[in-house]
């Protein structure tokens, strides 16, 4: 039996283990801000293995959200595009985009249409 499999993974090797808890991250103490030095990022908001989701902190006075912690997750993008190589794919890419951009046109044209029909509507509506 040259490996374990699923049912006993070796120890220590996350690929196997999913369902494990992460081990817990220390807090480093802040450095001091240096106004001479440029901008950089010192810390995340939060950390969580395995996460798929943004996390946004809320500053809205009187909000639930700021009650519960000041956490709230923020939407992911509606259609995420995965590129791997830019030039091989570039004629693919840019028919993909003609393509989507038609798309949203016709769909804003629509809305434009039924928006204008249902205005002249009511108009007609009010006007008897």
């Amino acid at each position: 039996m040259p490996h374990r499999k699923f049912e006993h993974p070796r120890h220590g090797h996350w690929a196997f283990s999913l369902g494990k808890e992460p081990p817990d991250i220390e807090e480093k103490a802040f450095p001091k801000d240096d106004p001479t030095k440029p901008c950089k990022l010192t810390a995340f908001l939060g950390y969580k293995a395995r996460m798929t989701h943004i996390v946004g902190e809320v500053e809205k006075p009187g909000s639930t959200i700021v009650a519960r912690g000041g956490v709230e997750t923020l939407k992911p993008a509606l259609q995420r595009l995965y590129m791997t190589r830019a030039y091989a794919y570039r004629d693919a890419l840019k028919s993909f985009i003609e393509g989507y951009q038609e798309g949203i046109q016709q769909i804003m044209e629509k809305k434009e249409d039924s928006s204008k029909a249902q205005q002249e509507g009511n108009t007609d509506k009010n006007s008897t």
